[in-house]
């Protein structure tokens, strides 16, 4: 490859912008990172499993002594909710769905909070969830609405920075679709910015905080699913995103 004015020429003559190249290497770096991870995951399954066994075999034991069993229980329940976070991430790795699989975006929903639980109390962020449990499945690979999810949640996290709700809502509309709403109480988004997040590399955070690509990415899923993705904004209020997903 040869590099000319700030481009770099391929083998093909054809000219790749230096920012694609630099997101082509991260994504590629974040490929092998995600493998490495599984398998760390399936090894920390193990010692969690024999940990919550250990706890309730000691936990059967009579004339514990109550600062013990209390400190055992502690134990327990820590172990269980670090192996319900790898299970998570495992579920979150895997890209074996087929393009003809349901989903059900309340469920969807729970393994993503399950997933991002630790976040929201780490940033004094109360997550308040109004789901409609008779909603039917929607034709879509369960682990793409996951990276939807995540993108949008983590945008809201990140734009309640002294903490603040945020509400994931799951109803029915007319047409039909499924709708999931995001209403988060952040900084919100600039008026002039409001009609450019949706573009690649576009973004309102610092240099080293966002590739711009996660709202464009967001958007191509959804599209790709035939849905619709709606966002409302105030600046010092919040903002709301609105997805559409139409039911097969």
């Amino acid at each position: 490859m040869e590099k000319s004015l700030g481009k770099i020429v391929d083998a093909n003559g054809l000219l790749l912008d230096e920012q694609v190249l630099e997101q082509l290497a991260f994504n590629e770096k974040m490929a092998e990172l995600g493998k490495l991870s599984t398998g760390l995951v399936h090894e920390l399954n193990s010692p969690l499993s024999v940990i919550v066994s250990a706890a309730q075999m000691i936990l059967r034991e009579e004339q514990l002594p109550d600062f013990v069993k209390e400190m055992v229980e502690r134990i327990g329940m820590e172990a269980q909710r670090l192996s319900l976070f790898t299970r998570s991430l495992l579920s979150f790795a895997r890209s074996d769905a087929g393009v003809d699989s349901e989903a059900d975006v309340n469920l969807v929903l729970q393994e993503v909070m399950d997933f991002l639980r630790y976040e929201a109390r780490k940033d004094s962020i109360m997550v308040i969830e109004e789901k409609d449990f008779d909603l039917p499945p929607i034709a879509a690979d369960a682990n793409k609405l996951k990276q939807v999810f995540i993108n949008l949640i983590m945008n809201a996290f990140q734009s309640m920075e002294d903490g603040g709700t945020l509400l994931l809502k799951t109803y029915a509309v007319d047409g039909p679709f499924v709708a999931v709403e995001l209403a988060d109480t952040g900084k919100g988004i600039p008026v002039g910015a409001i009609d450019h997040i949706f573009e690649p590399f576009f973004t309102t955070k610092a240099a080293n905080e966002g590739t711009g690509l996660g709202l464009y990415i967001t958007r191509h899923i959804i599209e790709r699913l035939g849905g619709k993705i709606q966002v409302q904004s105030v600046v010092n209020e919040g903002t709301t995103f609105t997805l559409l997903f139409p039911l097969p």
